[in-house]
């Protein structure tokens, strides 16, 4: 039965008040004590006299060059050293990876690079806000060719919003002119890439979730997600404006083609995912999708880049966006742990059976604040723990304090944030905020400002509003969306890709 979403407190929330009281409310962060397991509870990974059901290896990056993405600096602690670092501090890791093994790394590269010249970003570019950083794939790579996997095996995985992106001089990411680094990353690995928004016949299969799903008995991927021996997820941590946090797990909702799982009123996205219907309740559909999603294609190692990365919602086109640096990186061989500990230093309570969101949702006619965790569904699926006092944090960074509240940055006034994806094919969403209710009206112009649609031309209610608009039928280009409402005007471009 779908649970009730409400928001919990945290403040009234036993565990959370037992953690803070067990490790002392100025060091309230990733120390944990050990939990003696009792038989029957499920073990990930783990033999059945440990103290504790998963070990998250973390370490801070402050004062180390890898805090600005230095690469390599043996004397001063670049990425590569501290990934290194990082692995090193889970036993036997080096034992997933060995020759003749075929292993994916899922990074995530939301939105497209349409977006990597939003104001939104601040001082902060793209690659260091909402992508995983090319530096922490490289050494991500690096170490796991060194365990033994020969580079023809290795994979990086990613459905790609750019479309041509091989073709000759893209600049996309992996475009033999890409200007964000992967390209580079690539060649250094000599590994391959695919794209797994690719829906060649021939490159497509179904993936049961077997007996315990929410909403899907199977899941339509590409091959090679089924083919390897072992599956990396290395995210950016976020949080999320439908699922309350973006991490390994979050990260999965790539592996299925995007034109596969669109529906109508929602195929900017994978709607699919995000409710059954146009109306449907997101904040519990979405987690449950996630649950699937993960019961297809397992996460065996999660590495999350929070060195630099975002609150306020999973990219620029979210009202509420607010690149930040929490000098960090973290991994795990139970997903759901590394996840869980990643929510505490974005300052949410894992432990809970529902995350708040970073502005309110309106599915529907309902608004929403809140979220099912799905961090606890996975946990009551038997996947991996949530539970903080069954958590073995290891590494230099394991003092590090949760912030109490994540860094939420309320917009200032009126607000038109970046389309998403962008580029896009053939339907985006265009997000707005509005401080109070206001007239507003929103149109799509041509580059030579022709006027092609009103997509709002009215009073409109105070907060964050998405809508999606199709440009079926019309050329690839640029186009315009402007935004009036009061005194306020601003425009965004958005790019048509065939």
């Amino acid at each position: 039965m779908r649970r009730k979403i409400e928001i919990q407190q945290e403040e009234t929330n036993p565990s959370r008040r037992r953690f803070i009281k067990t490790v002392g409310t100025a060091a309230a962060g990733l120390l944990v004590v050990p939990y003696l397991k009792p038989s029957g509870v499920f073990a990930y990974n783990h033999k059945s006299t440990a103290s504790y059901l998963a070990t998250v290896a973390i370490t801070n990056t402050t004062g180390f060059a890898a805090d600005t993405y230095v690469y390599d600096d043996a004397t001063n602690g670049g990425v590569k050293q501290r990934v290194q670092y990082l692995l090193g501090q889970l036993s036997g890791i080096s034992s997933l990876f060995s020759s003749g093994k075929k292993v994916a790394i899922k990074i995530n590269l939301t939105g497209g690079s349409g977006n990597a010249t939003s104001k939104a970003l601040g001082s902060y570019t793209i690659i260091q806000a909402m992508w995983t950083h090319p530096a922490v794939l490289q050494a991500v790579g690096e170490f796991i060719l060194s365990c033994g996997v020969n580079p023809g095996d290795l994979y990086i995985v990613d459905s790609l919003w750019d479309t041509g992106w091989q073709s000759s001089g893209s600049t996309a990411p992996f475009g033999s002119n890409d200007s964000f680094g992967y390209k580079a990353v690539q060649t250094a690995l000599g590994c391959n890439v695919v794209d797994l928004n690719d829906t060649t016949a021939s490159n497509i299969t179904q993936i049961s979730t077997g007996s315990n799903y929410f909403h899907f008995p199977n899941l339509t991927m590409n091959k090679i997600l089924q083919g390897v021996d072992v599956y990396v997820s290395v995210p950016k941590l976020k949080q999320h404006s439908a699922a309350g946090l973006t991490c390994s797990l979050k990260n999965q909702v790539g592996t299925v083609p995007k034109s596969l799982y669109t529906i109508t009123g929602d195929n900017g996205r994978r709607g699919k995912l995000h409710h059954a219907t146009s109306t449907g309740t997101e904040g519990n559909y979405l987690p449950e999708s996630i649950c699937d999603l993960n019961a297809a294609r397992p996460v065996h190692l999660a590495v999350v880049d929070a060195i630099m990365n975002a609150t306020g919602g999973e990219g620029s086109w979210c009202a509420k966006f607010a690149p930040c640096s929490t000098h960090a990186l973290i991994a795990g061989t139970d997903p759901v742990a590394t996840d869980s500990i990643g929510a505490n230093l974005m300052g949410l309570d894992c432990e809970a059976t529902t995350l708040p969101l970073p502005a309110p949702m309106t599915d529907g006619t309902v608004t929403v604040n809140a979220c099912d965790n799905y961090l606890d569904l996975l946990r009551t699926k038997g996947v991996g723990t949530n539970q903080l006092s069954e958590i073995n944090v290891v590494g230099d960074g394991k003092t590090m304090a949760v912030r109490p509240n994540a860094e939420e940055q309320q917009p200032a006034g009126f607000k038109l944030c970046a389309n998403f994806p962008n580029p896009f094919n053939p339907s985006t969403i265009v997000v707005f905020y509005l401080p109070k209710a206001e007239h507003v009206t929103l149109k799509i112009y041509d580059i030579t400002g022709r006027e092609i649609e009103t997509l709002v031309e009215g009073s409109v209610p105070p907060g964050e509003h998405r809508l999606h608009w199709n440009a079926t039928g019309l050329a690839s280009g640029v186009y315009i969306c402007r935004m009036l409402a009061g005194n306020f005007s601003e425009s965004i471009k958005m790019v048509y890709q065939k």
